[in-house]
Formats: C-alpha cells, sequence, structure tokens
C-alpha cells in the first residue's frame, strides 16, 4: 500500500506513544512537484540500483531505543539510546563503535521550540523541521547536507532519497520497514560522499513517530 510518512515524521505502522501522526489517512501524493519524472520512472531507478543494507533492530520498545547494524555480517555499526527524563522528552543520542555520539536529538530544547539535530562534522545544530524541510502539499522532503539538496520522497511502499536535477535523478538511499526492523539501503555513491550518518539520522526522525515539524 502507497504510504506517505511525511505528515507527522513516521509511517502510519509506527507505534511510539508520542505519535500523533494521522499519516495513514493522507493519501499517496502525486510525485511530480518534488521531482522531473513520474513515478513509474523512478520505480524503474531504484529496480536498476545495488544497495548496501543495513538495519535498525533490537527495539526496546521502538527505534528510539536500537541497534543499526550492517545487514551482510552484522556488524554493529551504531547504538541507538534515548534519554527519557522524568516530565521531559529527554535526548536521543547515535553513538559509534567507540561509543562516541554522532547523532544528538534534543525533544524538547528549553527554548521551547521543535526538536534540534545535531549530526557530527556535517550538520551543525538546527531544527529538524528546518533541516528535514516539509512541502506544502505534504508529499515530500527537502534536505542538506555535504553542500547538496536531496529530496525523501515516497515510492510505493519505500522511502527514497534522490538529488534532483535537469537530468536524471540520482538514487542515494531507501528506507523500508517490517514488524520489527527498519532497512536502510545505501548506494555505494550514497557510502562514498559519507551519507550514511546523515541517512541515520533522517531515518531515525522520519520513523520515530514523533512531531518533528
Amino acid at each position: 500500500m502507497p504510504m506517505n510518512p511525511f505528515t507527522q515524521g513516521c509511517w502510519p505502522t509506527c507505534t511510539e506513544n508520542n505519535s500523533t501522526s494521522d499519516a495513514g489517512t493522507v493519501p499517496q501524493p502525486s510525485l511530480l512537484g518534488a521531482l522531473p519524472f513520474s513515478s513509474p520512472f523512478l520505480s524503474s531507478l531504484e529496480a536498476q540500483t545495488s544497495f548496501t543494507s543495513f538495519r535498525f533492530t533490537s527495539f526496546n520498545p521502538t527505534i528510539l531505543n536500537s541497534t543499526f547494524l550492517r545487514q551482510s555480517d552484522l556488524r554493529p555499526y551504531f547504538r541507538v539510546w534515548t534519554d527519557h527524563r522524568p516530565a521531559k522528552e529527554g535526548f536521543t543520542m547515535v553513538n559509534d563503535e567507540d561509543k562516541k555520539p554522532v547523532i544528538i536529538v534534543e525533544w524538547a530544547p528549553e527554548d521551547g521550540g521543535g526538536p534540534i539535530v545535531e549530526v557530527r562534522d556535517v550538520v551543525s545544530k538546527r531544527r529538524t523541521g528546518d533541516w528535514l524541510v516539509l512541502s506544502d502539499d505534504k508529499s515530500y522532503r527537502t534536505m542538506r547536507a555535504l553542500d547538496k539538496t536531496f529530496i525523501w520522497t515516497p515510492q510505493g511502499e519505500n522511502l527514497c532519497l534522490y538529488a534532483p536535477g535537469l537530468g536524471t535523478p540520482e538514487l542515494f538511499a531507501r528506507v523500508s520497514r517490517t514488524e520489527d526492523s527498519v532497512y536502510l539501503d545505501l548506494t555505494a555513491g550514497a557510502v562514498r560522499i559519507g551519507l550514511l550518518p546523515v541517512c541515520v539520522a533522517a531515518t531515525l526522525l522520519l520513523q520515530c513517530g514523533r512531531k518533528i515539524d
């Protein structure tokens, strides 16, 4: 079933307690406003692309406390944990193998604004809604990283990351989910330019079930 994960930051199957998502009630929008090609063309492009697969797993109880590993050898890359403070939503941190933070999300900043995200050495501190900018028709999100503009857009049952342009759009990543895991597939080009932590952060925000705008 086609899905639009953008209304509140998750697919309809997310079960995070803090979610107020009504994404399941939003019909699949046209992608023509996001990319200069039709949905069948993008599906064909996705089918012809090779990926390296990663997975969020071991949810406790959600993706906000989980393990991120490479699917081919089950090697853990990151640990995701969330500090649930009394009367506050706290922080989510993604730590590398050396237990150093790579991604930090502050859910309830002291200034009362929206959540703040930071990706080490790539994305400076900013509002999640200012980083993953929702289009006016809620059909896609734009994302700036590594001096490039990317677009997250639903593609069938997946969520795909493209870099649009005048020519053929370049596909960089694909997100899908099962009952107990979220899969992140990256192209060789995405790995080469260092998109892994960026896509981990974006996937976490779009799959956590919390409001990010």
